[in-house]
């Protein structure tokens, strides 16, 4: 009986390297995943989906005069708050906010806080940096 457990035994490394093998020709024939630079001339976007917003914690450094996009790519309706504007929008499934030269109507370089009223004791909120000098926490 311990004949064949030598034979099962011996086979295990064959069986390793051709999982590997395949493994590896399976995963050449999937795209490459890439992270290009930001384009500062197209406007940055904000993803609204499950509860969260991609890309904004924080955003990366902005322009006084980068144009912001809010897309809810989720199944519910999402919202819009920044405090420091005072504005506060719904934002349908599907539906895009955009707003042009955020950081000058901001005030100028600083972190400032936004949120999604309707979810934003799940932690859907997020931070917009813009840069400058003095990149300090504003409300």
């Amino acid at each position: 009986m311990r004949q064949p457990r030598r034979a099962v035994t011996a086979l295990v490394p064959f069986l390793l390297v051709a999982l590997v093998a395949c493994a590896r020709s399976q995963a050449s024939a999937l795209p490459p995943i890439t992270f290009g630079s930001d384009d500062p001339s197209m406007p940055y976007g904000i993803t609204a989906i499950d509860y969260h917003f991609h890309d904004a914690h924080p955003s990366i450094p902005l322009a006084p005069t980068r144009t912001v996009l809010w897309t809810n790519a989720g199944s519910v309706k999402h919202n819009v708050t920044i405090p420091a504007l005072g504005y506060s929008r719904d934002l349908p499934v599907g539906a895009t906010i955009r707003i042009a030269d955020l950081g000058q109507k901001l005030g100028g370089p600083g972190i400032y806080p936004f949120f999604c009223k309707y979810h934003d004791s799940l932690g859907m909120a997020g931070l917009i940096v813009i840069a400058g000098p003095s990149a300090t926490p504003s409300s």
